[in-house]
């Protein structure tokens, strides 16, 4: 990933004001076989679709592309029983994460019950997370499919919402700290629950972050990069560098809990100041650290806290709960 490709950039939008969905290459491909597959199903002379895939596009329509990237890629679309704003997420079988076996309890996925199915990671996780006593502040896994060369997952769209990052780049400024108090404190929620349920998320980030502009309701999404939550060190990136702690580039290994810290307070810098606090990976183990002088003390207290270099001398998120900045 380059240097500055996470930085607010107004060239985002287009003219009118409407957010230009996110296209990076190595997911063509595959937005295209998702594509060629809803035409098929229009086309007269195209061959017959997998069963899995009929059944998708029988309970749901497909509309405009909202991201794409190398996991594959996202579009709009509608329950058409009763209209229900959704998001269906397409990623390839080569690409996904290791798969867990599960059995159906129902006919979901075009089982019976009682049958035994492959479960990809993410949804795994997703439904971990979703389990009772569940986050409002978590996107919802509504279903997933399991077509021939990819997975479907449907997820809740909450309407109207934006990412965080389209969010601060059409308004061409950076949240206030009552503003960022309000979304931080439902992004420590959904960490806490996610820390609950024995997930990492491991791309924390305002790109993951759906949020209401009316209202500033918050949603942690993409769990792509998840994995299980465990005590001991992880020796695998997964994620998005420039949000990844020091301890990963010396040494290889970082905790669960101090790299997530770490990118919670990375978030929180991002949001006040609509840059990234360390743009590459030299500048996040050097840890030259520049707040603006208009934040507030106990706001720059809890970020030079969250983005000490040292992973030991961070606080858990329990301690960032009770910091005062949030009381």
């Amino acid at each position: 990933m380059g240097q500055n490709s996470d930085k607010i950039a107004v060239s985002n939008v287009h003219e009118g004001g409407s957010p230009k969905p996110r296209r990076k290459r190595g997911a063509r491909l595959l937005c295209c076989r998702a594509e060629s597959a809803l035409a098929a199903r229009e086309g007269t002379d195209a061959p017959e679709l997998p069963s899995s895939t009929g059944r998708l596009l029988d309970l749901y329509s497909q509309g405009a592309l909202l991201s794409e990237g190398g996991f594959g890629c996202v579009y709009e679309g509608f329950r058409k029983a009763d209209g229900l704003p959704v998001a269906i997420k397409y990623v390839s079988k080569v690409q996904a994460k290791e798969t867990i076996d599960m059995v159906s309890t129902s006919q979901s996925c075009v089982l019976t019950a009682g049958q035994k199915w492959v479960v990809p990671r993410e949804v795994a996780l997703m439904r971990l997370v979703n389990s009772v006593p569940a986050s409002p502040h978590i996107v919802q896994l509504i279903e997933w499919f399991d077509l021939s060369t990819e997975f479907a997952i449907v997820l809740e769209r909450p309407q109207p919402c934006q990412d965080m990052l389209d969010f601060i780049t059409d308004r061409g400024q950076n949240l206030t700290e009552e503003e960022a108090q309000k979304v931080m404190l439902q992004v420590l929620e959904a960490l806490r629950t996610c820390q609950d349920h024995g997930v990492l998320h491991r791309d924390l980030k305002p790109d993951n972050l759906l949020i209401q502009p009316n209202t500033l309701q918050v949603k942690l999404i993409d769990f792509g990069c998840a994995t299980y939550l465990k005590n001991t060190p992880y020796y695998d990136f997964e994620g998005t560098e420039i949000y990844f702690p020091p301890e990963w580039f010396l040494q290889k290994q970082y905790l669960a809990g101090p790299a997530t810290v770490w990118s919670f307070g990375v978030t929180l810098y991002t949001l006040l100041h609509s840059h990234l606090p360390f743009p590459c990976r030299d500048e996040i183990v050097q840890n030259n650290l520049i707040i603006r002088s208009e934040i507030s003390n106990i706001c720059r207290h809890l970020i030079l806290w969250c983005l000490e270099h040292r992973a030991t001398e961070r606080p858990t998120l329990e301690q960032i709960e009770h910091h005062p900045w949030f009381h």
